[in-house]
């Protein structure tokens, strides 16, 4: 029988319930998206890129729903609102509790998954963490759409350029077709051409 996995089934659900703190303090947003739906559009997006790039979309999927699971023990902190230490100490322990009730193959596959994120050295690190940056761009544009101050937004966009813009492929394509302030047209899908880039953390 599988054993008791409520610790890692509670961490997903709690998720719904902490919101997105850079759309509340930074943007005024106050029924701001929260990190489980941020995590699922990513999810969905990810899984159509992986495929389409040929990258490994089962491990795309596992490593965006484990990026930011540790946010529903500890919330989602703003650059600078902690020490970087401290953050990562704290997420460190609240990942090992969550993932404690695995069974520890899939324990230690995950936890691996997620380390190798945090790292930002492999290809598919490298994809998550612009994903991650341009999910949020696309949010920003969801939400000047819907009548937000599209300059208090801007800032959000233009961090995802610092990150995104890192190599020229799918994601930066699409990137180019939001405009937080004047609209944005389609994105078009261009040839992958596998060049690497750096990671731009949160």
């Amino acid at each position: 029988m599988v054993k008791n996995l409520s610790p890692f089934f509670d961490a997903a659900i709690a998720l719904k319930s902490v919101k997105r703190a850079g759309w509340v303090a930074k943007a005024g947003i106050s029924d701001a998206e929260s990190v489980a739906d941020h995590s699922f559009s990513m999810c969905a997006i990810g899984m159509a890129l992986a495929d389409a790039m040929k990258l490994d979309a089962e491990k795309v999927m596992k490593m965006i729903v484990l990026h930011d699971l540790a946010e529903s023990a500890v919330g989602d902190y703003m650059p600078g609102q902690v020490a970087v230490k401290e953050k990562e100490a704290a997420e460190e322990r609240a990942m090992t509790k969550i993932l404690a009730c695995l069974p520890a193959d899939v324990q230690s596959q995950y936890a691996g998954i997620w380390q190798e994120f945090l790292a930002g050295r492999t290809r598919i690190a490298r994809f998550v963490h612009r994903l991650d940056k341009l999910e949020m761009a696309m949010q920003a544009q969801r939400y000047a759409d819907n009548g937000h101050d599209g300059k208090a937004l801007e800032q959000f966009f233009e961090s995802a350029k610092r990150a995104v813009n890192t190599e020229d492929d799918d994601l930066a394509e699409i990137l180019k077709s939001l405009r937080v302030l004047d609209g944005g047209g389609g994105a078009t899908i261009k040839r992958n051409t596998g060049r690497s880039g750096q990671i731009n953390r949160r």
